[in-house]
């Protein structure tokens, strides 16, 4: 099977997860676990992912049978510390200055749980790892036309953020360039999800913990800060590729993935 071939069911069951999978999740099993989990959506949020996207999962494991699962999803557990770390200090100005800015401290477990780690976690495995990784690394496709499948879904997923239509527009188009800048720090971080899945948790922990308003556009002096966060991230990117790290995202790479690295090198091969 060739690699468009390959593309098109990717795309196509990333649609079919995405838009179709929450018509058969049915109204009696969100009660039920509404129920277990007191209305506070610990159970529900997880539940409904799962159900889903395992589709999405299976098929990236169907296409691709030499690649280990723990390869496409991005949780080969070296720089787990490494990267939680760096994201701590990359997102530490981002978080005193949205606590000099608050009056809110919201420190709900539930809140912090299903707004930053749940979303972190599921959106950069699935959307990040999955899919973005599958089409990039695999499908061989660009990095361009891979991060755009990716991040213009993550970002329609972040319209509701918007309060009229201007709003969500921009919610739609600072949501899409976040997850392009996502994708581009899985790459850079050796194809492990850590990195950006830290970055996304604290950010949004952030956001929620101090309630910063604005939805996803957030303000003006917020998104200073913010700023501030993806900077460094970039700048610990760029030290890393200083001290020998192999820079992945090149122009040879941005419309089509023509890397030295073959799609199913001895790093992705062991099989699970």
């Amino acid at each position: 099977m060739n690699n468009k071939i390959k593309t098109l069911i990717m795309i196509s069951t990333f649609i079919f997860c995405h838009y179709v999978m929450k018509y058969f999740w049915g109204e009696s099993w969100s009660e039920s676990l509404l129920v277990m989990d007191q209305q506070s959506y610990l159970l529900l949020t997880p539940a409904s992912y799962l159900f889903k996207y395992s589709f999405l999962v299976l098929a990236a494991r169907l296409l691709f049978r030499d690649v280990s699962l723990q390869e496409i999803l991005g949780l080969k557990i070296e720089g787990f510390e490494h990267y939680l770390k760096a994201a701590v200090a990359c997102c530490l100005p981002m978080v005193l200055g949205y606590a000099y800015l608050s009056n809110e401290l919201n420190l709900a477990l539930s809140g912090v749980m299903v707004g930053s780690v749940y979303a972190g976690v599921f959106e950069e495995i699935l959307f990040r790892a999955v899919l973005f990784g599958v089409l990039f690394r695999y499908c061989r496709l660009g990095f361009i036309p891979a991060a755009l499948v990716s991040s213009v879904i993550f970002g329609l997923g972040h319209i509701y953020q918007g309060h009229d239509p201007m709003s969500a527009c921009a919610a739609f188009a600072i949501t899409s360039v976040a997850g392009t800048w996502f994708a581009w720090l899985f790459c850079e971080s050796g194809y492990r999800i850590w990195f950006p899945l830290w970055m996304h948790i604290f950010m949004n922990a952030a956001y929620g913990i101090f309630g910063m308003s604005g939805g996803a556009a957030g303000d003006l002096e917020g998104n200073i800060f913010k700023a501030s966060s993806i900077i460094l991230s970039m700048v610990y990117i760029h030290l890393l590729v200083r001290r020998g790290k192999k820079r992945e995202i090149t122009f040879k790479s941005l419309w089509k993935n023509r890397s030295d690295e073959p799609p199913h090198s001895s790093l992705t091969t062991q099989s699970t």
